[in-house]
This record gives C-alpha cells, sequence and structure tokens, in this order.
C-alpha cells in the first residue's frame, strides 16, 4: 500500500457529540485520504468546529471508532499529522491571552512578540504561504500589530509551511479580497494535487468548485424571511457632528496610511466603510472607540469633543455599541450568552448589574438572532456562529447613539447575516447614527445611504 493510500482519517460508525448536547454526528461512516479535498458545512451550531476539532483526536466519540492510520503507521499522533487552523487563534507559540486587545496599536511603535517571519518559519514552504495570503511584505512586523484578518492569514501560512500531510481550517477565505481569496485557492488547489489533504469548515457560498466531496452537518436550514424597517433619515448634513477625523496623518511602523484625511460623520448618518484588506478600516474603527492610542495625538472629536480634553471614557462608552474582531480574538469570558449580551449595557463582562426589563430586551434580542435556545450555554461551549453574532447582540443591546461595526458578520453563513443585518435595520432609530466596515457591500444592511472607500492597501 503506497502512502498516498493510506487514509489520513477514518470514522467507522462514529457518533459524535458535546457533554449535554446533541450529536452531530450519527454512526458515520467517513475516510479522508491524502490528496483529497472537502468542505464540510451546516447551519449554525449543527457542529462544523467540533467535527474538526474530532479530526485531531479532540472530543470522545460515544459510539464508533475513529482511526488515523497514516500517523499510526509512522509512530506519531494525530496532531503530529494533521493542521488545525480554527477561526480563533489556537498557537503555543504565540498566546494573544498574553496580552490586551489595545496592545496592537502600541506595538506599531516597539517590538512586542514574535514577527511574522519568526511565527511563521523559514523554510520555503513557509515563505510560498506567506506570499499567498498577501505578508510577504509584513514579514518584520510584530504579530501582535496584525489586524484579526491578517493574524488568521499568519496562521494559515505557518501551518502550510510546516508541510503537513492533512490541513483542516475554518473559513480561510472570510475577509479576503477577490485578489487574495484567488492567490489563496490557487496554493491549497496545487497543495491537494501534489497529496496534501484538505478538510475547509464554512459558509456553502465560499466552497471553491473544485472541492467536490462535501459532507453536511445538521438538519437543512429553512429559508428565512427577513423584514427590513425602513427608518426616515434625517435631512441631508442636517445633523450635528458625531464623529470627525480632521487631517489625520498616519504611518504605523513607518507605512503610510491616512495622510490629511478628513472626514465628519453626523448624526443619523448611515456609513458603509469599504477598502482593501490593509487599507485602514479597522484602524479608523479603533480611533473611534478610543482604542488606538494616537486617538489622542491627533484632531480626533467624539460628540463634538476632540478626544483627551477631559472627557470620560465611561460616559462615552455609553454611547457607543462596537463590534471589533479585535475585541472578539481577546474574549476569555465564560458568561453565558445572556450574560456576554448584557456587558453591552454595563460596559464590565461580570454577570449582573441590569434590570429585569433589561433581561427580558436581551432575550427578546437573542430570540430575533436565533439564539434563543442557546442563551443559558457558556460562551466558551457555544457554536462558533453563535459566539460571532453574539458581539452584534451586545453592541445592539444599549440602544448606543453612536454604533461602530467592523466587519461584523465576517465568516458567518447566510442565515445568520440575514438575522443579524434584519436586527441592525430594526434598531436603528432616526438619531442612531451607524459605520460599518465590510468587505462585502451586500452585507450592509438597509439604510446605509452614504459610502467611504480608502484606497488600495500599501507595501
Amino acid at each position: 500500500m503506497t502512502k498516498a493510500s493510506i487514509p489520513l482519517v477514518c470514522y467507522e460508525g462514529v457518533t459524535l457529540a458535546r457533554p449535554g448536547q446533541s450529536p452531530i454526528l450519527s454512526r458515520l461512516d467517513w475516510t479522508w485520504l491524502p490528496g483529497e479535498a472537502w468542505w464540510v458545512g451546516g447551519p449554525p451550531a449543527s457542529g462544523k468546529t467540533t467535527f474538526c476539532e474530532s479530526l485531531l483526536g479532540h472530543h470522545i466519540a460515544q459510539q464508533g471508532t475513529r482511526l488515523w492510520p497514516l500517523g499510526t503507521r509512522q509512530g506519531l499522533e494525530p496532531w503530529q499529522v494533521l493542521r488545525w487552523v480554527p477561526w480563533l487563534e489556537n498557537s503555543r507559540r504565540f498566546q494573544l491571552g498574553d496580552y490586551f486587545h489595545q496592545q496592537r496599536w502600541h506595538a506599531a511603535e516597539s517590538r512586542e512578540g514574535p514577527t511574522v517571519r519568526e511565527f511563521a518559519g523559514h523554510s520555503p514552504e513557509a515563505d510560498e504561504a506567506l506570499k499567498a495570503v498577501d505578508l510577504s511584505a509584513r514579514l518584520a512586523q510584530p504579530l501582535l500589530t496584525l489586524s484579526s484578518g491578517q493574524m488568521r492569514r499568519a496562521r494559515l501560512a505557518r501551518a502550510l509551511g510546516e508541510s503537513p500531510a492533512g490541513l483542516v481550517v475554518e473559513d480561510p477565505f472570510a475577509g479576503l479580497d477577490a485578489t487574495q481569496r484567488g492567490r489563496l485557492e490557487t496554493l491549497l488547489q496545487r497543495r491537494v494535487a501534489e497529496g496534501m489533504g484538505l478538510v475547509i469548515a464554512g459558509r456553502e457560498r465560499d466552497c471553491p468548485n473544485w472541492v467536490t466531496k462535501r459532507l453536511p452537518l445538521g438538519p437543512t436550514p429553512s429559508a428565512i424571511q427577513s423584514e427590513m424597517t425602513s427608518r426616515p433619515l434625517p435631512e441631508e448634513n442636517g445633523g450635528a457632528p458625531v464623529l470627525e477625523f480632521h487631517h489625520l496623518n498616519l504611518a504605523p511602523g513607518g507605512k503610510l496610511l491616512f495622510t490629511d484625511f478628513t472626514w465628519v460623520i453626523r448624526q443619523g448618518e448611515r456609513w458603509g466603510l469599504l477598502g482593501e484588506n490593509g487599507s485602514g478600516k479597522s484602524t479608523l474603527m479603533a480611533l473611534a472607540a478610543g482604542d488606538h492610542p494616537q486617538v489622542y495625538a491627533q484632531d480626533i472629536r467624539l460628540f463634538g469633543a476632540r478626544r483627551g480634553t477631559g472627557e470620560s471614557i465611561w460616559d462615552l462608552k455609553k454611547r457607543i455599541g462596537q463590534v471589533a474582531p479585535e475585541i472578539q480574538t481577546y474574549a476569555r469570558h465564560n458568561l453565558t450568552l445572556a450574560q456576554m449580551v448584557a456587558t453591552g449595557i454595563t460596559d464590565r463582562f461580570v454577570p449582573g448589574g441590569i434590570t429585569q426589563d433589561q433581561q427580558a430586551a436581551i432575550r427578546a434580542l437573542l430570540t430575533e438572532l436565533g439564539l434563543a435556545d442557546l442563551a443559558d450555554r457558556p460562551y466558551p461551549q457555544a457554536p462558533t456562529g453563535a459566539q460571532r453574532l453574539i458581539w452584534l447582540a451586545r453592541a445592539l443591546a444599549k440602544a448606543p447613539d453612536l454604533l461602530l461595526l467592523d466587519e461584523p458578520f465576517q465568516g458567518m453563513d447566510s442565515r445568520s447575516i440575514a438575522l443579524g443585518r434584519a436586527a441592525v435595520s430594526r434598531r436603528l432609530s432616526p438619531a442612531t447614527t451607524l459605520v460599518m466596515s465590510t468587505h462585502d457591500p451586500a452585507e450592509l444592511p438597509e439604510g446605509i445611504t452614504r459610502f467611504m472607500r480608502l484606497g488600495s492597501s500599501l507595501p
């Protein structure tokens, strides 16, 4: 038997479930061979992440047998043969839990943690992967300073650089523009042709046409009726300034990003912030929320006052609802989903501090987002899709004056996006100001009538 014909993984009558939850697999017979590419799909909470983790030996099978023939023949454990690149970081080489989320912006002016090169490795395969994921120009940059999307691509490059027999990856194309996606698809397709096994978990619309083997999980989702409620907008430019950038100049790490950039956002306006990866969308959002240290060195004004002029950050937070990939990445909280939403009202990651009426409103919001059955589940044990959606619920819970949504639907399936867009649309009052960044204009909720497009990413 040649190496190419020895299975990477065999499931024989496997039933798999997390403790206290319904099975995601029931008596599954499945074989994954080298050189095979599989797409694992399914609705939210169908168990895609759990299944992927099980391929590396995680979780206990309630019934049946899991085998790793290739690794067994070589005397290796599953994790030594396969590589798993989940949505959130899990690297032993670099732990985000050692840092705080604003530290990304501070680290741009100093050296903290490994560089992209040190993290990804020095092999020719790593170089090839870094080029494919558009990180070749950032080799000397501290990993901590990367955006959440860039950091996921760095983890993928590191895994590919180790030339695994099999790669398991979650949503590798999320947040990529067309050019970046094309380069990554080309590399993955060639690696598969050379004999690497590939399993991708993600939303159906992201499945490449060359991946023909599919493993659907969970029930087929029913059609979603997303009622978008239109609300009257204030007259053009009639509102008071809410968020202002005046003559912004920014060159993090010596790389020019903004030059004499001015943007004024008024009360009741709804803006879509568009642009390629690396064009500065997340930087603007971090400046707006006060997470970036340059907010005090630049002329940036919030609700009419320049930042750093004695305002209370807690008073400002009461008026802002925020979704940011960086905050999600650093989340290490063991609260339930309902308690996580409540932290959007209290601005503290501890349980309690809300009224019974607010508790009822949170339950109604979770029902609206299709998360009612998961409300009392601890956040770390919730499906990945539910974890992503809960941050939108957290931002909406306080009915903020200013809603800052930085890629809020990144990596979500079409059902979750539809529910999220509808929830945002319904909860925008005429006075609510919205700024949402995205790579996909189709994700923008109804009512957005103004757009800011940033320039191409700089090398």
